[in-house]
């Protein structure tokens, strides 16, 4: 897996800046030292998808309301569900610099925000090609917390992905997933190719789109 430069950049607010020369080398090291603890576990099921109503989705009996999700789903009528992690070993990586090292931590979380996100893209082409011998396409990724779908759906997504036993991914009482550096998303299945961008809607320039997650 290689993690994208571009995307610690960005995580780090430096836009089209280009970063001194000891910002630089930050990152080299925490490229290297993120790569050396991770260990990347996935899960994901397909599931029939029912549109009930405007915002409103029902996926095996769970109601989920979303405006925002509903419009990324149009015309679907099949979703993925997974959860990705990067294991515990970044968290305490992160843990440890907070105190030693502070801008050295910020630099550590914006890597291992891009890491997760590189290893979603790689796991969502894997299910791309499974789904393209079905001349099944898929749309951007759509993740609890973002546009009007609520946190509080955590808990169902990872539930029925038996995320505990088949990625460690946990929720805590205060509701964040542990490792902190998970993701779980919702994709829909289409039959036809949009050519959507695999990393979302941040990534394109097609802002008049059908199926773009902004509202």
């Amino acid at each position: 897996m290689i993690i994208n430069r571009q995307e610690i950049l960005r995580y780090l607010g430096y836009g089209r800046n280009i970063p001194d020369e000891r910002t630089d080398i930050l990152i080299d090291e925490c490229i290297e030292e993120v790569m050396q603890v991770m260990e990347c576990r996935s899960t994901y099921r397909r599931f029939p998808l029912e549109i009930c109503g405007k915002g409103l989705m029902r996926v095996c009996g769970i109601e989920f309301h979303s405006e925002n999700l509903a419009k990324n789903l149009r015309d679907c009528e099949e979703v993925i569900f997974m959860a990705a992690t990067l294991g515990p070993g970044p968290d305490r990586l992160m843990n440890r610099y907070q105190k030693l090292h502070i801008s050295k931590a910020a630099v550590l979380q914006a890597t291992a925000a891009a890491a997760i996100e590189s290893y979603c893209n790689e796991l969502q082409s894997e299910i791309a090609d499974d789904l393209s011998g079905e001349n099944l396409f898929l749309r951007p990724r759509f993740s609890p917390g973002y546009g009007d779908l609520s946190l509080n759906v955590q808990a169902d997504f990872l539930g029925m992905l038996d995320a505990a036993k088949q990625a460690g991914i946990v929720l805590s009482d205060g509701g964040v997933m542990i490792p902190e550096k998970s993701v779980t998303a919702v994709i829909g299945i289409s039959r036809t190719n949009e050519s959507c961008h695999m990393d979302g809607c941040e990534s394109c320039e097609k802002i008049n789109c059908a199926y773009r997650r902004q509202s």
